[in-house]
Parts: structure tokens; sequence; C-alpha cells
């Protein structure tokens, strides 16, 4: 009789361990291979919604690449990995020529029963994006960085105003142009334009290999690169693309193609009961 009860005990406490198994862990989910036809197809499905949801938010039909666990963890939201990529995506009034996301984590929780939707856990993101004159003279256009030329303006004024700036992108090449006035000669508005290369600092866009034309008077290369870098009419693009749910770092730019690339990581931050 001690046997069988011995044997009772050992059978209920494995039987209790067994449902006692967190099947949403990372270990659990990370740990086995859970290849099932029933994933395939709530994958394949995903998929499908994903492009829908994209196309009905952007105007873009995008390439989607989704990677799950299990049916049951998919259906809970949670996945193994996202791709996206997808050509002139329509957002915040611009049109972005092309954008790509990728996560850069194995265990990707949401819970999308809400709205907006809520971050389970910390989650990281590659992300690419191509800028071409189009978006970045639009973006300029914003109300917001009027104010950026009013910041500008407060430190130059009454010697020098800027009245407005854009973009020309050529030969791989980008020119800033400027325009502006001398309040205090009483002359017209006048233009000067600047042929930059950009680098990542810190984080932040900053101008660098800084050249004007002589035409446009005695007109000192660091002035203009500081001026430049206080109108930096790139960083503040891809400033109004952000989220502030977000914290997006810069770590490369460079021009191909005649389209700015820039390049970075998001850092979304989970949310725990």
């Amino acid at each position: 009789m001690k046997k069988f009860l011995t044997l009772l005990l050992i059978m209920f406490l494995t039987s209790n361990l067994c449902f006692a198994i967190d099947r949403y862990s990372v270990e659990y989910l990370q740990g086995k291979n859970h290849f099932s036809l029933s994933k395939r197809i709530a994958e394949h499905s995903v998929k499908r919604a994903l492009k829908k949801a994209l196309k009905k938010e952007t105007g873009t039909n995008f390439d989607v690449d989704f990677e799950g666990y299990t049916l049951s963890s998919i259906k809970r939201g949670i996945f193994k990995s996202i791709e996206v990529s997808g050509k002139d995506v329509k957002y915040n009034n611009l049109v972005i020529p092309y954008v790509h996301l990728q996560s850069l984590d194995d265990y990707n929780y949401i819970d999308y029963t809400q709205n907006p939707v809520v971050f389970k856990c910390d989650m990281k993101y590659a992300y690419d994006i191509l800028l071409d004159d189009e978006v970045i003279n639009t973006a300029l256009e914003n109300s917001n960085y009027k104010k950026v030329l009013a910041k500008v303006n407060r430190i130059a004024s009454p010697f020098f105003v800027v009245k407005g700036v854009k973009t020309k992108i050529k030969d791989d090449k980008m020119y800033i142009i400027t325009d502006y006035n001398l309040p205090l000669a009483a002359t017209k508005d006048r233009s000067f334009v600047a042929q930059s290369d950009f680098e990542v600092v810190n984080g932040k866009i900053k101008a660098k290999n800084v050249h004007i034309d002589t035409v446009y008077g005695n007109l000192g290369l660091n002035k203009v690169a500081n001026l430049i870098n206080y109108l930096n009419p790139l960083e503040f693009t891809v400033d109004i693309l952000e989220n502030g749910n977000q914290k997006t770092i810069i770590e490369n730019i460079n021009i191909v193609d005649n389209k700015v690339k820039v390049s970075g990581k998001i850092f979304l931050k989970g949310v725990t009961e």
C-alpha cells in the first residue's frame, strides 16, 4: 500500500509540474521545435492581415515576413520575428520612397486587443529609410520647421535673417538652398547654395565637408557649416517620422542613387503588469 501511495504521489506531482509549465515563456518557446501545420496556417493569416492593415494605413503594398512559435502563442500576440518593407509609404503627410523594418529580438509580445497596441516586453527593431528631395522639402513646409527658423533668426538677427530652406540632391550630392535677407543692408532677399556631406555624431546628423561657391562672397565655411547644423533639414525630416512611444537611434547616413539612406534602431519599451 505504501508503494502504491508513493507512486500516486509521484504521478500527481509530475502531472502538476507539466501543467505548471508556462507555454508562453521565453524558455519554453525558444527551447523546442514547434513545427506544425496549424502554426504555418496562422503565420500566413497574420501576414495577410498585416499587409491589409498596412495598405489601409499607408496606401502601400508591403512585403511582410512573419514567424511565430505556436498557434496558441501567436493568438496571444507572441511571435519570433517580423520584417516589413514598402515603397512610397504615406506617413504624416509625407511619401517616403522606401521603408524597411526588421525585429532584432527572438521573443516579441504585444497585446493587439487594445487600441493602441500595448507592448508587453521590450522590443528592438532595425530600420532603413530612403528620403528624396520631395519628402525632405515637404517636411520643411511643416509649421514646426518655421519654429526652427525662428530660433535661428533670434540668434542671427538683425544681421542675417533666414527666410526659407530647401534641398536638391544631384549626382549623389546634397545641396542646401538657403533664402536669406540682410536687414541692415536694406537689400532684397538673396539665396546661397551650400553643398554638404553628412555624418552621424552621437546619434545626431551633422554637416561635414561643406563647400560653397565663391560667387556668394566671403562666407566662412565654419559659419556656413554651423548654420546648416542649426537648420538641419535632414534631422528635422527624420524627427517628424518618429513616434513619441519609441526611442529611435540614428546610426548611419549616406546618399545612394540620389536618395538619402538613414539607418538605425528603434527601441520599444514594454509594459509589464
